[in-house]
């Protein structure tokens, strides 16, 4: 084969391959909630804000009539969706998640209002997106319920108060333990555990710790706040360590155990009981226990009757008559 029909036979290049594999590798996959979905005249907006859980900025979806929710990223190594007849190489995933906005405008007030009260418009003037932010999505009901309010004519300026935002965390944090409970999900350290559960018996018998579910809610609510201000929190609504509700579980299972085999033990005596006195009626019709109606009874020894010698048959004296004389079997055995 000469070069010429070598050269010839390979195939040409296809100009459209390279927009084929840069438009697979753009698209993504998109959990989006339908409240957020847009009209004909309105678009949807990917905007970056700070975000104090994660001390660094963060993607949100907003809405031009403000709603806003956080965009959520799970990846997972080695994977890839296949799209019609495409096979898309990201296999992310992305999904909306409503989120109240003052959750993050603690930070900020934190920040600019703690010692002096601030109008929202001169907070963080160089920060575009943060004064964007804290006007368009935060509402000024929200921010009542954790700064102090001072309303100057048309200006409104707001100051940071600890007091109210522990006390407004702390109702978010009970508001989210009763959607985890309503929910079912199973929380704390035997979490696992308790999903692989064999019977309806022993699903019923699990005894539910209200604190597993605040430590629980609290952890949510905490990350979208200051690292500082979710230990704060967990001190006003006085949760324990992990490690410490352990302990505790195990010293309430031990006392349970105990409990449990005290309960058994009287049981036993009971039945005992019932049984001695089975055995004194039955001893009592024999006539061996002998007892009046209101006095402690005694058992009597039993009369015995001398036994009589019994006599040999006939064919018996003639066997012993027979074997006279006659050496035993064992005598064979001994020794000579």
């Amino acid at each position: 084969m000469s070069k010429k029909t070598t050269r010839s036979s390979k195939p040409k290049p296809d100009p459209d391959a390279g927009m084929q594999s840069t438009a697979t590798a753009l698209k993504k996959v998109l959990y989006i909630s339908e409240k957020l979905l847009p009209d004909d005249d309105q678009r949807l907006r990917l905007d970056s804000f700070y975000h104090p859980g994660k001390g660094k900025d963060a993607l949100f979806v907003t809405h031009p009539n403000g709603q806003i929710m956080e965009l959520l990223e799970y990846a997972e190594p080695r994977r890839s969706w296949l799209i019609n007849s495409e096979i898309c190489s990201n296999g992310r995933v992305y999904m909306t998640m409503p989120l109240d906005a003052t959750l993050l405008a603690i930070h900020h007030l934190r920040k600019h209002c703690a010692q002096r009260a601030m109008s929202l418009d001169n907070i963080a003037v160089n920060e575009a997106n943060t004064s964007r932010f804290l006007t368009q999505f935060v509402s000024s009901d929200g921010l009542r319920c954790v700064a102090d309010v001072k309303v100057s004519g048309d200006l409104t300026f707001y100051k940071y108060n600890q007091e109210r935002t522990l006390a407004w965390l702390a109702i978010k944090t009970r508001q989210v333990a009763e959607m985890l409970k309503k929910k079912q999900i199973h929380c704390g350290h035997s979490a696992q555990s308790q999903n692989f559960v064999r019977s309806e018996k022993l699903a019923g018998d699990t005894v539910v710790n209200e604190m597993d579910f605040t430590r629980m809610a609290c952890d949510i609510v905490g990350r979208y706040l200051d690292a500082d201000l979710h230990d704060q929190l967990i001190g006003y609504l006085h949760i324990t360590s992990e490690i410490q509700a352990i302990v505790e579980e195990k010293t309430a299972a031990q006392k349970r155990k105990s409990k449990v085999g005290q309960e058994a033990s009287n049981s036993k005596k009971i039945k005992l009981n019932s049984h001695d006195s089975d055995v004194a009626s039955k001893l009592k019709i024999t006539g061996l226990l002998d007892c009046e109606d209101g006095k402690e009874c005694k058992i009597s020894p039993p009369t015995l009757e001398p036994l009589k010698e019994r006599g040999m048959t006939a064919k018996e004296k003639a066997l012993a008559k027979g074997a006279k004389g006659t050496k035993s079997i064992a005598s064979f055995f001994k020794a000579k």
